[in-house]
């Protein structure tokens, strides 16, 4: 495992059978108070994917992992009704153990270009 500031070499995170994943996130649109209401740039959105301590086999990778959300929840996190607050929050956290602990990874070769074959192991060999 490469520690940060070192060079890290890039990996394909995955769930066991290739499903899609979704990660947790939070967005609020921010008013530029120094601008008039009017302008074209008064309001900038901003999002953050949610985090929490890595578990199962990508703790090998980071001691942090984005929150992935089971699909029993993905309508409720895009619910742009939804008034995200800190149970909905604990509760994605505590659904996401499950699908955090199950994920799996392979390293893949340097990224270059775009396309499927950025996804392709590349063979480790040990000393």
């Amino acid at each position: 495992m490469a520690h940060r500031g070192q060079d890290q070499d890039p990996y394909a995170i995955h769930s066991p059978g290739d499903e899609i994943l979704a990660f947790a996130g939070l967005y609020i649109w921010w008013p530029d108070k120094s601008l008039p209401e009017d302008h074209e740039d008064y309001w900038t959105l901003t999002a953050a994917i949610l985090t929490r301590a890595a578990v199962g086999q990508v703790s090998q990778l980071h001691d942090r992992t984005p929150v992935t959300l089971p699909p029993s929840l993905w309508d409720e996190w895009l619910d742009a009704g939804q008034d995200g607050n800190q149970t909905l929050i604990d509760a994605a956290v505590a659904a996401a153990t499950p699908v955090a602990e199950s994920l799996e990874f392979h390293q893949v070769g340097q990224l270059k270009g775009d396309g499927p074959e950025l996804m392709a192991p590349v063979e480790i060999n040990h000393p």
